[in-house]
C-alpha cells in the first residue's frame, strides 16, 4: 500500500499546436491536469453535443415508445446536429404538453359558461365581470354590496354566478374564491387545442423519426465525452500570444514517457518536483487483491498526498467487521452462490471485477464467522455434531461478546495511531499517537484484567499515556512565559480527546449488537414458520416455507445495509479520526473514455 509520488509536467508549445496536445495527452491517459485560468463563463456556454447533452439526447430517443430501424452505416451521421435537433424535439414536446394540459384546464374552467367574448371596457363603463361557481347551499352568505349579481346557470348541486363591478369583490362577500376565467372565448381556446394536439403529434413523430439514429449516437458516445472534455481542458490552459502552457501532475515513474511524448508532439517539456507549498492530488496503488480498499477509502475521504494509504487496513477491516455483522454461514454461503452464478455479470469493468472479489471475501468472512458462531440460516447445530463442535463464540453470551468487540475497537484504534506515528515527522505528530495507544491500552488492561496484574498496569498506562500527550500537545518552541502558557493551553487542548478515545471504542459495540440482532431475527423466523406450520392444517407446510423465505430474504437485506453501513462507518471515521490528518484530493487522470476499461 503506497501513495504514489508524483512530479508536475508543464507542456510548453504553440497554440496553433494546442488541439493536437491535448488529443495526445488524453489518448496518453496518466496526467491530472492543472487549472491555469479561470473557464467558468466558456464552459457554460459549451456547445450541445458533447458530454451530458450527448447522454440527455440518447436517454431522450432510448425512451421513445415507437423505435426506427436504427441506422448502423455513419455516412450522413453529424453526432452535434442529431444531439441539437434531439434536445430540442424534447424541449418543443414538453412545452407543447404543458400547453395542451393548461389549454384542458382552460377549456375546463370556461365550458360551464358557455360561448361569450368580453366587450370592450369603455363601452360597459369600465365594469367588469367577475365569475363564481357557489354551491348552492352557500347563496345565502353572498353579499353583492350593491353590485349586479346575475345566476346565468343553475345545476343540482352549484350555480354560475357573474357579478359586475369595476374592482374584485373582497374576499368576505363571497363565501368561494372567483373562476379564472380568462380573455379568451371558448371557441378560440378549443381552435388552440387542437392546434396544439396536431403540434405534438408532428413533435412525436419526428422524435420517433430521429431514433433512427440512437446506435451511432451510443456508440459515438465517448467520443462526444472525450471532446466536451478537451474542450474544457483547452479552456483552462494558459495562453499568451501564441503560446500555450499546459501543466499537470503525472507519476514520478513515467517520467522519461512522458519526455518522449513531448518530444514526438514537438513542444518543450518541465519537470519539476513536488514543492512544500504544492497541494498535488493523492494517486493510491495498492496490490491487486487488496485495491478495492481505495474505493472504500476514497468513498468517504481520500488522504493527503504527504499522508499514508489506509486502503489495505481498511480492505481487510471492513471485510471483518461485515461477516461480524451478517454472522450466518447459510447466508454468507447462498450469497457466495449467487455471486458465482453472476459472475459474468461482474467481468465488464475493473471497477466490477474489484467489487467481485471484495464480496466473495464479504462472503467468506460472513461464513465463516456464522461457523464460529454456530448460525446456519439461524438454526444451531446440536453440540455433539461437526458443526456444533466449530462453535466456539455465543452471541447471547454478552459479557463474552462484549470483551470481543471492545478488544477489537481498541486495537483498530491502536493500529490506527501506530500508523500515523509511522508517518509522522513532527515531535507531536509521533509522539501523540504513542500517547493515544497508552491510553486505550491502558484502558482494556483495566477491564479485562480485574483480579490479575493488568488491572495495576492498566490505569498506569492510562497515566503516561495521558502524560505523553501532554507534553507533546504540540511542536510549539519555548521561549518566553507567554509560550509556556500557550504550551500548556496546547497540552489540555490535546487531552480533550480523551472522550473521543472511549467513545469510539465502544462504538465498536455495534458489532456485537448487529450480529446479536441478525442471529435472533433470523431465530424468531424460524420459531414463527414452525409454529404457522403446527397450527394450519394442510397449508400450513406451504405457509411457512412462503414465511421462511420472505422473513430470511428480509433479514439477509438488512444484514447487507448493515454490514455495508456500519462495517465502513467504523473505518472511515473511527479509524480515520485516529490515522489520518490531512484530508487530500484524488488523482483523475485525463484520459479517453472509449478506451477506458
Amino acid at each position: 500500500m503506497s501513495i504514489v509520488p508524483l512530479v508536475k509536467v508543464s507542456f510548453i508549445g504553440v497554440l496553433d499546436d494546442k488541439d493536437k496536445v491535448l488529443e495526445a495527452a488524453q489518448a496518453f491517459g496518466a496526467l491530472h491536469l492543472i487549472p491555469l485560468s479561470p473557464a467558468q463563463k466558456e464552459l457554460e456556454a459549451v456547445p450541445p453535443g458533447t458530454g451530458r447533452e450527448a447522454v440527455d439526447a440518447l436517454r431522450w430517443l432510448t425512451d421513445c415508445p415507437n423505435q426506427r430501424r436504427a441506422v448502423t452505416e455513419p455516412v450522413a451521421f453529424d453526432i452535434d446536429a442529431v444531439v441539437a435537433a434531439t434536445l430540442k424535439n424534447r424541449k418543443d414536446l414538453k412545452a407543447c404538453e404543458d400547453r395542451i394540459a393548461w389549454l384542458a384546464q382552460r377549456i375546463a374552467n370556461v365550458e360551464p359558461w358557455g360561448e361569450f367574448s368580453f366587450s370592450d371596457l369603455a363601452e360597459i363603463g369600465d365594469t367588469r365581470l367577475w365569475f363564481y361557481v357557489v354551491p348552492n347551499g352557500k347563496l345565502k352568505e353572498i353579499d353583492p354590496q350593491d353590485n349586479v349579481l346575475q345566476i346565468v346557470h343553475r345545476e343540482k348541486y352549484r350555480s354560475y354566478i357573474v357579478i359586475l363591478s369595476p374592482e374584485e369583490p373582497p374576499a368576505s362577500a363571497m363565501p368561494v374564491p372567483r373562476v379564472h376565467v380568462g380573455a379568451e372565448a371558448l371557441s378560440a381556446l378549443k381552435r388552440r387545442q387542437e392546434e396544439a394536439l396536431i403540434e405534438l403529434e408532428e413533435l412525436e413523430l419526428e422524435r420517433q423519426r430521429l431514433t433512427k439514429w440512437q446506435f451511432l449516437l451510443a456508440r459515438n458516445l465517448a467520443a462526444a465525452r472525450d471532446r466536451s472534455a478537451r474542450h474544457r481542458a483547452g479552456l483552462e490552459t494558459a495562453d499568451v500570444d501564441r503560446v500555450f502552457v499546459l501543466q499537470a501532475w503525472a507519476r514520478r515513474d513515467r517520467t522519461d514517457e512522458i519526455l518522449k511524448l513531448a518530444e514526438r508532439l514537438g513542444v518543450a517539456a518541465n519537470i519539476d518536483e513536488v514543492a512544500e507549498t504544492d497541494v498535488p492530488p493523492t494517486l493510491l496503488e495498492n496490490a491487486k487483491p487488496v485495491e478495492a480498499g481505495e474505493d472504500l477509502v476514497e468513498f468517504y475521504q481520500t488522504p493527503g498526498y504527504r499522508d499514508w494509504d489506509p486502503s489495505a487496513i481498511v480492505y481487510v477491516s471492513f471485510v471483518i467487521f461485515f461477516g461480524m455483522i451478517m454472522t450466518d454461514a447459510g447466508y454468507g454461503l447462498l450469497l457466495l452462490a449467487l455471486l458465482f452464478i453472476f459472475r459474468k455479470r461482474f467481468a465488464g469493468s475493473a471497477l466490477g471485477r474489484r467489487m467481485f472479489r471484495m464480496s466473495v471475501w464479504l462472503m467468506i468472512s460472513t461464513a465463516v464467522f456464522g461457523v464460529v458462531t454456530g448460525s446456519y440460516f439461524g438454526v444451531t447445530p446440536p453440540a455433539e455434531s461437526f458443526l456444533g463442535q466449530l462453535k466456539i463464540m455465543n452471541l447471547k453470551d454478552v459479557d463474552a461478546m462484549m470483551k470481543v468487540t471492545l478488544t477489537i475497537g481498541v486495537l483498530h484504534i491502536v493500529l490506527a495511531n501506530l500508523m500515523r506515528f509511522i508517518n509522522a515527522s513532527t515531535p507531536s505528530g509521533r509522539y501523540q499517537p504513542l500517547g493515544w495507544c497508552l491510553v486505550a491500552l491502558g484502558g482494556l488492561a483495566t477491564f479485562l484484567g480485574a483480579g490479575t496484574f493488568l488491572a495495576t498496569a492498566g490505569p498506569v498506562a492510562v497515566v503516561a499515556g495521558l502524560l505523553t500527550v501532554g507534553f507533546f500537545g504540540s511542536d510549539r518552541q519555548v521561549v518566553s512565559l507567554k509560550s509556556v502558557g500557550l504550551r500548556l493551553f496546547d497540552g489540555l487542548a490535546a487531552l480533550a480527546r480523551v472522550v473521543n478515545v472511549f467513545s469510539d471504542v465502544l462504538s465498536y459495540m455495534r458489532l456485537f449488537a448487529l450480529g446479536l440482532a441478525a442471529a435472533s431475527l433470523a431465530e424468531t423466523i424460524n420459531s414463527l414458520s414452525g409454529q404457522l406450520n403446527h397450527a394450519v392444517h394442510g397449508v400450513g407446510l406451504l405457509i411457512a416455507i412462503v414465511v421462511l423465505v420472505i422473513g430470511h430474504s428480509i433479514n439477509i437485506g438488512l444484514g447487507l445495509i448493515a454490514g455495508c453501513v456500519h462495517g465502513l462507518r467504523l473505518n472511515v471515521i473511527e479509524f480515520f479520526n485516529w490515522g489520518l490528518k490531512d484530508e487530500g484530493k484524488p488523482f483523475r487522470p485525463f484520459q479517453k473514455e472509449e478506451t477506458r476499461l
